[in-house]
C-alpha cells in the first residue's frame, strides 16, 4: 500500500506538470514576441486602433519587409507561415 505522503506527492507533481508546460509555452511565446522588436503601436495588426495582448503575442509570427505601393516606399507586414500580408503602412 502506498502512504498518504506518496499519494500527495503524486498529486502535487501532476498538478505542477500540468501548470508548468503551458507556463513554459506562454513564456517562450512572450519572449519571441518581445524579440520581434515591434513598437506597441506598430502591433495593431487588424487596424482596430489599439494594440491588445493578443496582438503582442502574434508579433512572434509576423515579419516586416519594404515594398512599393505605386511609386511610394512602404512597409509590409506578413505572416511567416504563409507570406500573407497582414497590413501595409505607407508614410503620409
Amino acid at each position: 500500500m502506498s502512504s498518504p505522503f506518496d499519494r500527495r506527492r503524486l498529486i502535487v507533481t501532476s498538478v505542477l506538470a500540468v501548470l508548468v508546460i503551458p507556463a513554459f509555452f506562454l513564456s517562450m511565446r512572450v519572449f519571441s514576441a518581445w524579440r520581434a522588436g515591434y513598437e506597441w503601436k506598430e502591433m495593431d495588426w487588424d487596424g482596430k486602433g489599439h494594440t491588445t495582448v493578443v496582438d503582442f503575442l502574434k508579433a512572434a509570427e509576423i515579419g516586416k519587409r519594404p515594398t512599393l505601393v505605386g511609386v511610394q516606399s512602404c512597409l509590409e507586414y506578413f505572416r511567416y507561415q504563409d507570406g500573407i500580408v497582414v497590413k501595409t503602412v505607407c508614410p503620409q
